[in-house]
């Protein structure tokens, strides 16, 4: 906590002195705000440090420093000096040579991780709400003109709406842009990502081929793949105010490959192992909505209906074979 709050206590330092000199930018005022944002201590800091760097005291300090800084090989024996006259002089000296730190980083990164079995709910810097379905994670990068969140696994959001920073999802082959919506992404066992919107509007574009994308309304629903993106590609869908189903502990299999199955039955259920025997039965399509939390119960169902056998092997691990 002392090292957050000295670095914060060098940001205000930082931003007083560019104020001082009138160095601001639009960008620089965007990202002052920005920074502000980050905590209610801040606006005191930096008010504080401005009252200080306009003290008289600063300017004779400072006249003082610039020999100092035009022979680094005495800086460490003149500082010493320098600090040693006086109190005001001594505090004038610190903010001078808070100065010279690197400027404050405009960008806010958050990290999340849901271990399978274990889903969780969080709240994002710019106040955006996410939920991850176990075995994902997101890293986020949040900066004056956009909020990118990169994510490996399954996650819902309810953006918070700023029409000044769009918010992204990228996954490996896509990205998904919204605001102020609420949209479900999942990336599939075979690098599929499939998309749904239960609120607003989203726009889904291939890394690929960034120049083309679709836009999805609220009901809606795709399934970006290989692919070229098209309308033909999305379906109807029912929405459910709460949110997707396995925020409820339920898997809704529409047409879904087994090997889809098999991974949402691993996201949801704490130290589940569970393969298939051969690689062709991956493809293999399920319907069906499924309670999560009894995973066993759910394979036995899926073997009965696709007239596979499941075994339970020495290690634990369940196998769905032919």
């Amino acid at each position: 906590m002392k090292h957050e709050r000295d670095i914060i206590e060098a940001q205000a330092a930082l931003w007083a002195d560019r104020l001082r000199r009138r160095e601001m930018d639009a960008a620089a005022e965007a990202a002052l705000r920005v920074w502000l944002d980050g905590g209610p201590e801040r606006a005191a800091l930096l008010q504080a440090h401005e009252q200080m760097l306009s003290d008289p005291a600063l300017a004779h300090a400072q006249a003082m420093l610039e020999p100092i800084r035009a022979k680094p090989r005495r800086q460490a024996r003149n500082w010493r000096w320098a600090a040693a006259c006086g109190a005001g002089l001594a505090m004038a000296g610190v903010a001078a040579a808070i100065m010279v730190l690197p400027a404050p980083e405009a960008v806010v990164r958050q990290s999340f991780e849901a271990p399978a079995g274990h889903p969780l709910r969080a709240t994002l810097d710019d106040g955006s709400l996410i939920q991850l379905n176990g075995g994902s994670d997101i890293r986020t990068a949040f900066d004056a003109g956009k909020r990118d969140v990169h994510l490996r696994g399954e996650g819902f959001f309810a953006v918070a709406k700023d029409i000044h920073r769009p918010f992204s999802v990228f996954t490996a082959s896509h990205r998904v842009t919204a605001l102020g919506t609420r949209f479900n992404v999942d990336e599939r066992s075979d690098g599929t990502v499939e998309i749904s919107v239960l609120e607003g509007r989203i726009e889904v574009v291939d890394l690929k081929s960034p120049k083309h994308g679709i836009v999805l309304t609220a009901g809606h629903r795709i399934v970006a793949g290989e692919a070229p993106l098209a309308p033909s590609l999305t379906r109807r869908i029912a929405i459910d105010a709460e949110g997707p189903d396995w925020t409820q502990g339920w898997i809704d299999a529409d047409d879904m490959k087994l090997a889809d199955l098999l991974l949402e039955l691993q996201r949801q259920a704490p130290g589940l192992e569970v393969a298939l025997g051969h690689p062709s039965l991956a493809g293999r399509r399920v319907s069906g909505r499924f309670k999560a939390n009894d995973p066993r119960s759910v394979l036995a169902v899926v073997a009965e209906t696709q007239g596979l056998r499941l075994r339970t092997e020495a290690s634990g691990r369940v196998l769905l074979d032919r």
